[in-house]
């Protein structure tokens, strides 16, 4: 019996109207038609951009359905009417309640969507895992156009508490035709920011390393992305302090060049337009608040695979003891009540 997933769900109810748009009325007579030790809950984002077959895949491989998850208005980059719990500051967009829910462990993973970083950037800011679909041509259904006047289609992603249940759930979209001959055959481009910890763990592959970019307007962002794609199949690179000292919204950022300022100190790297470029990625959260390393592949049925076997070798867990039993254990916490303790 997984006492997490069921104290989890229990524990929802504090977040309706906060983080969770509304919980499934039936989730525990779900939960409890499926093997306990197979238990793994879900949340999606409220939006249609999701499409139902997405939602059935996790049905049918043994997750249940707990929350529909709330999100910032209209897309935007940061949540007003959300906090991100471990800063204090505003809660970082779109995908913001999918996010807080997973941090809490109301959920194993969240489904959510992505136009310009919405996924990434929330789980980058509460130091989760997170896998962004797009490469693999998981997309929303509408052409949309960004607050900075840039047309997308959103992508699908996934935020997960654990490396494990965020590998999990990514291979459920492997396709049974890709090459699995990863090893040697792809060339991989680091930044210097990446450390000899991590790069000794890739000595089997062609890499090189470049100094980083410090780029901030998506058209540049793209530019070099493409440069990069060009030639590499891998970029690993770490997305470091996002929405600490600044806020990383465009909606914000056009007021003048006070806010413009403050928006570029949001410090928000190639997130913003690895699914505008149609690429997967995903990100594995260090050690200090609001950054990861970011494994991005550019578009191609290989480039989900090939992600997740890097992942696999540089992946360990950086994050401080004392965030995972406050944060990712909290359904596990005993909590302090007058009422039913004597």
């Amino acid at each position: 019996m997984n006492i997490k997933i069921l104290s989890g769900i229990y524990r929802t109810n504090e977040f309706i109207g906060k983080s969770v748009k509304e919980q499934n009325p039936n989730v525990i007579l779900d939960l409890f038609k499926i093997d306990s030790k197979y238990w793994k809950t879900f949340g999606v984002k409220n939006t249609s951009q999701i499409d139902n077959s997405i939602i059935q895949i996790f049905l049918n491989n043994n997750y249940v359905w707990n929350t529909l998850d709330n999100s910032s208005d209209r897309g935007r980059a940061i949540d007003i009417k959300l906090i991100n719990p471990i800063s204090g500051k505003v809660m970082s967009g779109s995908s913001s309640g999918s996010a807080i829910n997973v941090l809490y462990g109301l959920n194993t993973i969240a489904i959510a969507t992505d136009g310009g970083g919405s996924v990434l950037a929330p789980a980058i800011a509460l130091n989760l895992y997170s896998i962004l679909l797009s490469g693999i041509g998981l997309k929303g259904s509408s052409k949309r156009k960004s607050t900075d006047n840039i047309d997308f289609v959103s992508g699908i992603g996934i935020i997960a508490q654990n490396f494990e249940d965020l590998f999990n759930a990514a291979k459920l979209f492997l396709k049974d035709n890709v090459n699995s001959d990863v090893s040697k055959k792809i060339n991989i481009l680091l930044t210097s920011e990446i450390n000899c910890s991590i790069t000794n763990k890739l000595k089997d592959y062609e890499f090189n390393i470049i100094e980083d970019k410090d780029l901030f307007f998506r058209e540049d962002l793209i530019l070099e992305l493409k440069n990069i794609f060009s030639s590499y199949d891998i970029f690993i690179y770490i997305e470091r302090d996002i929405d600490i000292d600044g806020i990383g919204d465009s909606v914000f950022g056009i007021m003048g060049e006070k806010t413009l300022s403050i928006q570029k100190k949001s410090n928000k790297k190639y997130i913003k337009v690895l699914n505008m470029l149609n690429c997967t990625a995903l990100s594995i959260p260090m050690g200090e608040l609001g950054s990861s390393i970011v494994i991005a592949a550019r578009e191609g049925k290989d480039g989900l695979y090939n992600i997740l076997e890097i992942a696999k070798m540089i992946n360990q867990e950086f994050r401080p003891k004392l965030f995972i039993d406050y944060f990712l254990d909290y359904p596990l916490k005993d909590k302090d009540n007058r009422l039913f303790k004597i």
